[in-house]
């Protein structure tokens, strides 16, 4: 009799011991993801450990504590742990990093660099075949920028910080951008993404390979554990260390699913991605986010193959900014700028990587004249060069009704043209100069496409311009008087 009831006794306790779910509740998920964070903080920047082996100390003690179903260690260091009441939370664990990472190293001797290993993310390298010239140049048919930073706040290393040095690019362009900085950089923002027709979007803050997809870690922060329900599809939980504030923070990472939900309303206008964040550009989280975006009216997604410090990323997205918007580079000669700083790994990436040749257009706004009627009120400006033609949209106030304007090309710097395109309405000619003021010598006669509001046309570079790289172009409509810009003229390189 006392055996049986010893038996029930114990088959009693391996009962509840197999039915007992060790609850992972908010107070004692931030304690855990605190701990983790702040002790590898201590480990890489005191004790000077590698991070690999600070992250997988870490995850040995997650895996010690009874409330932990699973650890994954994901590409970059990053842990995903699983709680056995069904919780989870994505650590983004890289020091001193946009998120996951690596230690960074720095390459000392650029000129004896070789190239990115992932060859199938690289722009195209050198020269374009002729028949490609003939084409219109990738490049974004609008002219709003938008800037998501969520770390505005957080470690900067360039001054001014990098997303005023990007926008002052971009406005140099005529780019009118939208900034989201810090909680504006929001996940009810993020969703709105593609209502903006955004030419150009940079992404700046903490991002991961999920495998398959690409993670991004958007604001506001939470103190401690946020709740299962973001109000969002396609979000996952996660944390990541502040070194501003010194502090674990949380926030909801945004997925491939997130963007096929939310980014649906308006296809990107040829827009260009920069992504200045971990893995951005890491083949695992290509087929996510990316290449969605990219399926989505995208031309061309930017970003770090692998992990990317701070003082890499910044500097990285300073130049790649300077070099398309102040010199008027193409994707891939930027990308090649900043391989060539040898801060890598990792690398800057395009993907496609047939989208090097893709660059920003030149724009000039201006203002609606009351007293010129809006059918012939020049409203922007759309300058992009191939190398081999100029390329020009000009949009009015309304539909174009006009005889005749004059596009006017200044190509040796003396503020006067010496060059006049005769803009009509189903052609355009090109003249130049004979002697100051007159232009007699017709070189290229032209078709234009009109549509809706827009004008457009091309003409040759060499046949109109000769061996000039620089075209400061004017407007002028002889009847209104109306010109863009009011003073001065819009710089195109060839």
């Amino acid at each position: 009799m006392k055996f049986n009831r010893k038996c029930l006794t114990m088959a009693g306790l391996l009962f509840m011991s197999a039915g007992t779910v060790w609850g992972a509740d908010e107070v004692r998920i931030t304690q855990l993801a605190s701990k983790v964070h702040t002790d590898l903080n201590q480990l890489v920047k005191v004790r000077k450990v590698l991070l690999p082996t600070a992250v997988s100390q870490q995850k040995a003690f997650l895996l010690t504590q009874p409330e932990v179903q699973t650890v994954q260690e994901l590409k970059g260091n990053n842990l995903m742990v699983r709680f056995k009441d069904g919780n989870e939370l994505l650590m983004f664990l890289g020091e001193d990093t946009l998120g996951s990472g690596d230690q960074v190293m720095t390459v000392q001797a650029p000129n004896q660099a070789v190239k990115p290993a992932v060859q199938q993310l690289n722009p195209a390298i050198g020269k374009i075949d002729f028949p490609v010239l003939l084409l219109m140049p990738c490049a974004p048919t609008s002219n709003k920028a938008l800037i998501f930073d969520c770390l505005e706040d957080d470690a900067n290393v360039v001054a001014p910080k990098i997303s005023q040095q990007v926008k002052s690019d971009l406005e140099a362009l005529g780019y009118t951008v939208t900034s989201r900085l810090n909680n504006s950089a929001s996940l009810a923002n993020a969703a709105l993404i593609d209502n903006g027709e955004y030419g150009v979007v940079v992404m700046r803050g903490h991002g991961g390979d999920l495998g398959g997809d690409f993670g991004f870690l958007v604001r506001p922060w939470y103190s401690s554990y946020p709740p299962a329900n973001s109000g969002y599809t396609g979000t996952i939980r996660a944390s990541a260390y502040n070194h501003a504030a010194g502090a674990t923070q949380f926030g909801y990472i945004i997925t491939g699913s997130f963007s096929s939900t939310y980014w649906t309303d308006k296809a990107f206008p040829s827009s260009i991605f920069f992504l200045e964040s971990c893995h951005g550009a890491d083949p695992g989280a290509l087929p996510g986010m990316p290449t969605w975006t990219t399926n989505h009216g995208a031309s061309v997604w930017l970003g770090w193959n692998e992990s990317v410090s701070f003082n890499c990323g910044d500097n990285g997205t300073d130049l790649f900014f300077r070099k398309i918007a102040t010199e008027q580079k193409s994707v891939s000669e930027a990308v090649d700028a900043v391989f060539a700083t040898g801060c890598r790994p990792p690398e800057l990436v395009a993907f496609p990587g047939n989208k090097g040749a893709c660059q920003l257009a030149v724009w000039k706004a201006d203002p609606n004249e009351a007293p010129v009627a809006d059918a012939r009120d020049f409203k922007l400006l759309r300058l992009v060069s191939s190398g081999s033609r100029l390329y020009a949209t000009i949009s009015f106030y309304s539909a174009p009704v006009f005889d005749e304007f004059f596009f006017y090309v200044d190509t040796a710097g003396t503020a006067a043209a010496e060059v006049l395109v005769r803009c009509h309405g189903n052609n355009v000619e090109v003249y130049k100069q004979t002697m100051p003021g007159l232009y007699n010598n017709k070189v290229y006669t032209g078709t234009v496409s009109k549509s809706g509001n827009d004008y457009s046309f091309s003409i040759p570079w060499d046949a109109s311009f000769g061996a000039a790289s620089i075209a400061k172009v004017w407007l002028y409509d002889m009847t209104t008087t109306d010109r863009l810009p009011d003073s001065g003229s819009v710089t195109l390189l060839k």
